[in-house]
C-alpha cells in the first residue's frame, strides 16, 4: 500500500493545529507568533494528498522580497552522464562588473522533501547569494518523488554542476575555478552528495558548502537520534512528516544509508571536502545530523562553522522576512560567499 493510499484510509486529526505542549517554551517567540497567525489552521502536508500540497502555492510562508540583480534565465540543459529529461536550471547574474576571470557561480539546491517545491522555492535566498555574494547563481529544478526517486534528484543535481563546469560557464560568463553549491533541507542533502561526490571522482573542486537544515542520515528516527526525539512534535517537521518525505524518496529501505542518499554515512575522504556553513534549528528534528555532519568534517580537518539557531524549527531560513533568525541564517550564507569568492576583499 502506497503512503497516500495509507493517508486516505486511517483517521488523522484536522487543523488547527496548536503547538504541541512539548515545543512551547522552547519555541522563538517570533515563530510562535507568525505560526498561530498564518500556520495553525492550515492541513499539515503528510495528512493530505501531494497533489493539494503541490498546487497549494508557497511552500513555506514568511519569505522576505527578492535581492536585486542583473538578469535571472531559465535554460533546459541536456545530459552528460545520465538518462532522463532535460534539466530545468535558473541562473541569478549579478548587478555590477564582472571580475576580469568571469564570475564566482554558487549551485543551489531547493528543499521540500524531494517531494515538494520547485525552481521558484527558494528564489528569495538564491538572490540574496547572488546580490551580496556577488556570484552567478544557478538553482536546479531537479526531478520529485515519488515519481522520480532516489537517485534522480542526484543525478539531475550531477547534471547541473556540469553543465556549469561546461556549456554554463560560456553562457554565463563563469570563473569555474570559484565553485560553491549550497541548499536547504533536502537541497542540503543533495549539495553535500555533490561535494562528496566530486572528492570522490577528483573533479570538481568546490570550495565551499552552504547546508541550511541538512539531511544527512536517512536512517535517523526517534529511537536512535536525540533531536529526532526531543522534537519529534516540532511544527513544520514533526518526525512522521520527515518519515512520510524519506519514504516517498527512498521507498527502498535498504536506500537509506546509501551515502548518496545519507551523506554522514558517506565512507570517502573527509579532508577533501570543502569548508562548510551549516546552519541548523534548535527545534529541528534533523539539528543533530547537521552538527555531527559538521563535526566529523572537523575531525578531518575541513573548516566548518556551525550555527544552531535558538527557539527554531525547520524552516527559518525560508522566512526571512518575518524571523530574523531567517536573515541572520542568509547573511551567515551571503557573508561566506563573499569572503571565499573574493578574499582580496577581506
Amino acid at each position: 500500500m502506497s503512503v497516500e493510499q495509507q493517508i486516505a484510509r486511517e483517521d488523522h486529526p484536522q487543523p488547527p493545529y496548536p503547538l504541541h505542549p512539548s515545543v512551547t517554551d522552547r519555541i522563538d517567540p517570533q515563530y510562535a507568533d507568525f505560526y498561530n497567525k498564518h500556520i495553525m489552521k492550515h492541513q499539515q502536508v503528510h495528512l493530505q494528498p501531494i497533489e493539494a500540497s503541490r498546487a497549494s502555492g508557497t511552500l513555506i510562508p514568511g519569505a522576505g522580497p527578492l535581492a536585486p540583480v542583473a538578469k535571472v534565465e531559465d535554460y533546459f540543459i541536456s545530459r552528460e552522464e545520465t538518462t532522463g529529461p532535460r534539466v530545468r536550471v535558473r541562473a541569478f547574474t549579478p548587478n555590477g562588473s564582472m571580475p576580469e576571470e568571469g564570475w564566482p557561480v554558487c549551485v543551489y539546491f531547493h528543499g521540500g522533501g524531494w517531494v515538494l517545491g520547485t525552481i521558484d522555492t527558494e528564489n528569495v535566498i538564491a538572490s540574496n547569494l547572488c546580490a551580496r555574494g556577488k556570484s552567478v547563481v544557478v538553482a536546479v529544478d531537479y526531478r520529485l518523488a515519488p515519481e522520480n526517486p532516489f537517485p534522480a534528484a542526484v543525478d539531475d543535481c550531477w547534471e547541473s554542476v556540469l553543465w556549469v563546469l561546461g556549456q554554463g560557464k560560456e553562457i554565463l560568463s563563469l570563473d569555474t575555478t570559484k565553485l560553491a553549491t549550497g541548499g536547504s533541507s533536502a537541497g542540503g542533502n543533495l549539495a553535500a552528495i555533490m561535494c562528496q561526490r566530486a572528492a570522490t571522482l577528483g573533479r570538481p573542486k568546490f570550495s565551499l558548502q552552504l547546508l541550511s537544515v541538512p539531511v544527512t542520515d536517512n536512517t535517523a528516527d526517534t529511537s536512535n537520534n536525540k533531536s529526532w526525539n526531543e522534537n519529534q512534535h516540532t511544527p513544520a517537521l514533526p518526525a512522521p512528516k520527515m518519515m512520510w518525505y524519506r519514504n516517498h524518496y527512498l521507498p527502498n529501505k535498504s536506500d537509506w544509508s546509501h551515502p548518496e542518499a545519507s551523506p554522514l554515512l558517506w565512507g570517502g575522504d573527509w579532508s577533501k571536502l570543502p569548508h562548510a556553513i551549516i546552519v541548523v534549528g534548535e527545534l529541528d528534528v534533523l539539528r543533530d545530523e547537521g552538527i555531527q555532519f559538521g563535526e566529523k568534517l572537523r575531525r578531518a580537518g575541513v573548516n566548518a562553522d556551525i550555527h544552531i539557531m535558538k527557539g527554531q524549527p525547520h524552516p527559518f531560513i525560508a522566512m526571512d522576512g518575518v524571523l530574523d533568525a531567517g536573515r541572520g541564517a542568509i547573511t551567515y550564507f551571503c557573508d561566506a560567499l563573499r569572503k571565499t569568492m573574493y578574499p582580496r576583499e577581506n
